[in-house]
């Protein structure tokens, strides 16, 4: 290709559609041979004058991307000569460099490919440019750089589908990001379009859901911003709100009421109760109410006890809790009404339309820290779990999610979960051990001792660590001693136990993980449902904080369930998470974002500013509480 792509032409050949060389690549492109098509071109573009030798190679370039051969494609961009490119070919051959590096999963060398300004070419070639950029921005961990792309691109955009995927888009950006880093990225934003967009999605995430609270603050947004773009949104946002407040009248609760699970079911009580009495009765509507059913009673006939709960009247159900009794409802064919497990069914199982899977999921966590620290630009981890079942999951979703994103996991240690000296997993993960072995090694080879310096290995960027709050405070300490000074420490929420304990959380300063809103947000709905909780279940905040968080949503979500289930881009805004429906019915949290600074949860990329997290009242705060 190169070859030919360097031949001098003495000759040169019309372009026209009626040539030969053409009607043949275009029959080979419509017939799904892209990589054909694009040989063809490639031959009869040395015969060709500028600049249709130029655009011809364009197109060759073009097919070769979506044969998903960006190396054949990037040696053709190569010998293009911008030089003989009007503006918008300029533009195009740029937009195919930075397609060839995101191909490569390289997004900050697509937007070095791109230019800083669509000034001076045309719409759809300044779009496409735009949406390479917020791609890119996006894959690059620049969710604000994406949200401008998507902006400055929507007026360039004349099809209404368009238009409408480009907000959807748009919108599902702005979802993702928590309350603080939207009302950061507010005060920092300069152009009316982006205030306006961000002040619409703050509204989205902080209003409470009473649907004159809504309509108070769309009012008072449109008396400051004229965005006619955002008017699906607001649309949707008020049916969102409504909908909020249509509840079945008769749910059923399955829980194990009774026997060992028992505290953990009282918690997720407390939290729907407190759901429950918060919703305010409608008018018209018919009060709601709920029956309660121990699961403890009839472990191993739950969907006789699903069923019976349908014969009483159930328009919807909560529950069951265990993955066990979950997995034999999902198989049993009994799922007759909306149901919303909370927990998921065994993999592989066929789940019903109308089941619904909740639940406080680590695996799911495990996934969201490798994301985060590979957007952060760590490729080489290593991983540190307890030797137990749960460990082996948590780390497998975490390897396998990292995997899946580029990078490598190169060593997993496993430590005693009962212990307190993790030393052995730590240098055998970190190399310590084999250091220590040469060392050992050559003074048995020259017969005297050897002064020696232990080193870990040299090829880790960073530690992921799994255990609880005991585990942690211990895990890090070890790891810094062990010679992991400077290596970034990647966790999830069960490392942290939700409550303000600066002298016990001392030695997690310099941790990142991820948690629930109702545990991280300093303002808006989850601060005063956190507020809410300590003073009403006082014990239970200290030890369940999070199953409250998972009780309250579960009741807040059931009216909002078909509409997560059928809009991919839809999010509800919930105390444990940032909730979105996956395939298979999977409800999933995406969580916040906070780092260890003092001893305290700070928002993650604010650590040195006084910022923290007021999780409980000042008697709690000296309370050293199992997660």
């Amino acid at each position: 290709m190169c070859a030919t792509l360097l031949l001098a032409a003495c000759a040169t050949q019309p372009v026209t559609p009626s040539a030969p060389w053409a009607q043949q690549a275009q029959t080979q492109a419509q017939a799904g041979h892209p990589a054909a098509a694009a040989a063809i071109y490639l031959r009869a573009a040395p015969s060709l004058p500028s600049p249709q030798r130029e655009q011809i190679m364009l197109k060759a370039a073009a097919l070769l991307l979506q044969a998903q051969q960006p190396e054949q494609a990037r040696t053709v961009i190569e010998h293009i000569n911008p030089q003989d490119l009007s503006s918008d070919d300029t533009g195009r051959r740029a937009g195919l460099a930075a397609q060839v590096a995101l191909a490569e999963h390289q997004p900050a060398q697509a937007l070095a490919a791109l230019p800083t300004s669509t000034t001076g070419l045309s719409n759809p070639v300044a779009a496409e440019l735009l949406e390479l950029r917020a791609q890119a921005e996006r894959l690059n961990d620049n969710p604000l750089g994406a949200v401008e792309a998507r902006i400055a691109r929507a007026p360039l955009l004349a099809e209404t589908s368009a238009l409408d995927a480009n907000r959807k888009s748009l919108w599902e950006l702005l979802s993702q990001a928590s309350p603080q880093q939207t009302r950061q990225w507010l005060q920092q934003a300069t152009t009316p379009p982006l205030k306006g967009w961000l002040a619409l999605a703050l509204i989205a995430k902080s209003t409470p859901p009473q649907p004159a609270a809504l309509a108070a603050a769309l009012a008072n947004w449109q008396q400051q911003y004229n965005l006619p773009d955002a008017t699906p949104i607001i649309e949707a946002l008020k049916a969102q709100w409504q909908a909020m407040q249509v509840y079945p009248p008769r749910i059923a609760i399955l829980l194990p009421l009774t026997g060992r699970f028992a505290p953990v079911s009282t918690a997720i009580l407390d939290g729907l109760l407190t759901a429950y009495y918060r919703h305010p009765s409608q008018p018209d509507a018919q009060p709601i109410t709920l029956r309660f059913y121990d699961t403890s009673a009839h472990p191993q006939n739950i969907p006789a006890l699903y069923a019976r709960a349908v014969r009483d009247g159930a328009q919807y159900v909560i529950g069951p809790l265990d993955r066990n009794a979950v997995t034999e409802l999902a198989q049993s064919g009994a799922v007759s009404v909306p149901t919303l497990a909370l927990n998921h069914a065994a993999d592989g199982t066929q789940i019903p339309a109308k089941l619904y899977q909740f639940g406080l999921i680590p695996e799911s966590e495990a996934a969201q820290a490798a994301e985060r620290a590979s957007l952060d630009g760590y490729s080489r981890a290593v991983a540190l779990t307890p030797n137990s079942d749960w460990g082996k999951r948590v780390a497998a979703a975490f390897s396998n999610r990292f995997t899946q994103l580029g990078g490598q996991v190169l060593a997993t240690g496993r430590y005693d979960p009962t212990a307190s000296d993790f030393t052995p997993a730590i240098v055998n993960s970190l190399n310590i051990d084999y250091s220590d072995a040469r060392r050992r090694a050559v003074a048995a080879t020259i017969g005297q001792s050897v002064e020696f310096e232990a080193r870990r290995r040299q090829d880790v960027d960073m530690i992921f660590i799994v255990g609880d709050p005991r585990q942690a405070r211990l895990l890090i300490p070890q790891i810094r001693f062990h010679h992991g000074i400077g290596l970034p420490i990647y966790s999830i929420s069960t490392a942290y136990s939700g409550t303000h304990d600066p002298r016990a959380d001392h030695d997690l300063n310099g941790m990142i993980f991820d948690d629930a809103p109702l545990l991280l947000d300093a303002q808006g709905p989850a601060a005063a449902a956190r507020d809410a909780m300590h003073t009403n279940f006082p014990d239970a905040s200290r030890r369940y904080p999070r199953l409250i968080a998972l009780g309250e949503d579960a009741f807040d979500v059931l009216p909002y369930l078909g509409r997560l289930a059928s809009e991919d881009w839809a999010r509800f805004p919930g105390l444990s998470g940032s909730l979105k429906m996956t395939p298979g019915n999977v409800l999933v949290r995406q969580l916040e974002w906070a780092q260890f600074d003092n001893g305290l949860p700070v928002p993650f990329g604010q650590v040195g500013t006084s910022n923290t997290v007021p999780t409980a009242t000042p008697a709690q705060q000296n309370a050293d509480t199992p997660p």
